[in-house]
């Protein structure tokens, strides 16, 4: 079975070119970087728009201010897996925002840098080991496609992140023939495939494909 991370995850911190986002809950705040600036919303309160004045070399430590009304932000991001305390869904970094006398929590990054980061080895299927010497592979496109060794056929899907999990599908595959086991295995990764609603990180740094909180594909980075 699979042990969640509940420790530091060693990831590299994307600088801040595009667009960035973080935030968190209770309360509910969030923290966009953008164009020299960040833009913060707190629910019940009106949304503050501050000039980006300095930044760590790495994006790690970031300062805003607002001269006009005396105020400062400072948002620390750390490169740690998060979870999203109302939907579960992980994100590459935990982050803090102090506000004046505020100190908010939360995640940051997009939770797809998580997937397409590497290409994936699948080790495990519906909790049982897969096949030894059977290639099991895996990769995700930022595009939103997925392709893929099955054991005997090639793969390919479609794949999409919301606020609340994850779809993949409709799976499609090449029609080759292999030995029986290999092509019950096959068979079996694809229904899996089908039926994935949210993934989370393991931490050994490997992927867990789950439908609903039950494990249905495990798989370690590709080497």
């Amino acid at each position: 079975m699979f042990r969640h991370l509940t420790l530091i995850c060693a990831l590299m911190l994307p600088t801040v070119a595009l667009a960035w986002r973080g935030g968190g809950n209770e309360p509910f705040w969030s923290v966009t970087l953008e164009a020299g600036q960040m833009q913060i919303t707190r629910l019940g309160l009106p949304d503050l728009t501050l000039d980006i004045i300095a930044q760590d070399s790495d994006g790690a430590r970031i300062t805003a201010s607002d001269p006009a009304h005396a105020r400062d932000a400072v948002l620390t991001r750390h490169p740690a897996i998060c979870r999203d305390t109302m939907s579960g869904m992980p994100h590459p970094e935990t982050v803090t925002l102090a506000l004046g006398k505020d100190w908010l929590t939360g995640c940051g990054g997009a939770p797809v840098d998580l997937l397409t980061a590497q290409a994936w080895r699948i080790t495990e299927i519906d909790g049982a080991p897969a096949l030894a010497g059977v290639p099991l592979a895996l990769r995700f496109d930022p595009d939103g496609k997925i392709t893929g060794q099955g054991g005997c056929n090639r793969f390919f899907a479609g794949f999409a992140l919301t606020g609340e999990g994850m779809g993949i599908g409709p799976v499609g595959a090449t029609r080759m023939a292999c030995a029986r086991p290999i092509m019950d295995q096959e068979a079996r990764v694809f229904a899996a495939l089908d039926r994935v609603t949210r993934f989370d990180m393991t931490d050994a740094g490997g992927l867990v494909l789950l439908a609903g909180d039950r494990p249905v594909l495990g798989a370690a980075t590709a080497r």
